[in-house]
């Protein structure tokens, strides 16, 4: 009995929302079944939310942490552990890890998600690391900061390039001199770090908006700082986004012919190279040709937040996948350095690889010796 009052009190109420007569049991069923089954899809989606925002964090937290240790470690290798000869090019080198180094604290600080959407003047960011605890202006600066670390990187391959291109022609170049390349390469990227945070709207002004794009989507507070910015044609925000997005092509197709054009001179001048010489330029080309690959990770990004925002992509993995390729630029950067510049390679297995290499010996020594022995004690028997 009481589950016959329990039915037609629902089917009643189903009646008064949608504001018509049910006529049949069966449509009846049917529509009280799928309002009962929404609370189960809106947890099943909420808990997908977070195993994914959960396993980008992860990612964030290593490559973010191990990036911060080897461009330590290269920053370290670069002001101490510079030969003579390459001296002046170290000054590239810290620029580059101090750059890279500030991009991989920033990452971890921030670990943003960005939600671009066609057809909207808007775009919503969803900030997921340590800044969420200080708030809007933090995250929107660091933010802000990282974005002005990534383009500087490339700016500074480019800057790179056409120094080892120049050095072949024995022009004389002073520090003071690479130095005040460097920063006017740096003013565009400066420019942008300094106008670009301050775009973002609190979560109540962007929220209307991301709900009725991706009504789908979870953005209760627990999942990050929800933030954005409402008006994609402020001046601001349109330098900042191409400067971000278009300076990538032309960068990467410099540097293709400028290494094109070092190599074409190595090849032709390398009978008159000393042995020292020609080692060196072998060991720096081979950075800059490993270097030169790096930057497709920002294809990777440029042209995945303009699928995103064009519609020829969605999804909340795709959000996630902007920012977290973009990383892996400044992470593996110092690992070329610390590898094929030989003097840094030796003084980092000297210094930090010293205890495995002594297990290693200590293992093959400790083998050799049962070895002998078992060989011997079978001697013996026989």
């Amino acid at each position: 009995m009481s589950d016959r009052i329990d039915y037609v009190c629902s089917e009643r109420s189903v009646e008064s929302v949608l504001g018509v007569r049910l006529k049949t049991r069966t449509e009846q069923g049917s529509i009280l079944s799928t309002i009962t089954q929404r609370p189960d899809n809106n947890n099943t989606r909420m808990s997908v939310d977070i195993e994914l925002t959960t396993t980008f964090r992860i990612l964030h937290a290593f490559f973010g942490g191990a990036g911060t240790i080897l461009n330590l470690i290269l920053l370290l290798l670069a002001l101490f552990q510079s030969p003579k000869v390459i001296r002046l090019y170290a000054t590239l080198i810290i620029n580059f890890a101090i750059t890279d180094l500030l991009a991989c604290l920033l990452d971890t600080f921030i670990e943003i998600r960005v939600l671009p959407y066609p057809n909207e003047d808007s775009m919503a960011h969803v900030m997921n690391g340590s800044c969420k605890y200080f708030g809007l202006t933090t995250c929107a600066v660091g933010f802000s900061l990282y974005l002005h670390t990534l383009t500087h990187s490339i700016w500074s391959l480019l800057i790179s390039f056409g120094y080892r291109y120049l050095i072949l022609f024995k022009i004389s170049l002073k520090r003071k001199t690479i130095i005040l390349v460097i920063l006017a390469f740096y003013f565009p990227s400066f420019l942008q770090g300094v106008t670009y945070w301050s775009n973002f709207v609190e979560r109540y002004e962007i929220l209307p908006i991301v709900r009725r794009v991706h009504p789908d989507y979870d953005f209760s507070e627990h999942i990050g700082l929800l933030t954005g910015i409402t008006d994609l044609y402020s001046p601001s925000v349109v330098y900042g986004m191409l400067h971000t997005t278009l300076q990538v092509t032309p960068v990467y197709i410099s540097i293709f012919i400028i290494r094109w054009k070092t190599v074409k001179i190595l090849t032709k001048n390398k009978e008159s190279m000393s042995k020292e010489t020609k080692a060196l330029h072998t060991q720096l080309l081979r950075v800059l040709t490993l270097q030169a690959v790096l930057p497709s990770t920002s294809f990777f990004t440029t042209y995945l937040f303009m699928g995103l925002k064009f519609g020829l992509l969605s999804g909340q993995i795709y959000e996630h996948l902007v920012f977290s390729i973009a990383i892996f630029l400044p992470v593996v950067s110092p690992i070329t350095y610390i590898v094929f510049i030989k003097p840094y390679r030796l003084f980092f297995i000297r210094k930090f690889c010293k205890k495995c290499c002594k297990s290693v010996i200590q293992e093959r020594t400790q083998t050799r010796m049962y070895s002998q022995h078992d060989q011997s004690s079978s001697g013996n028997r026989k």
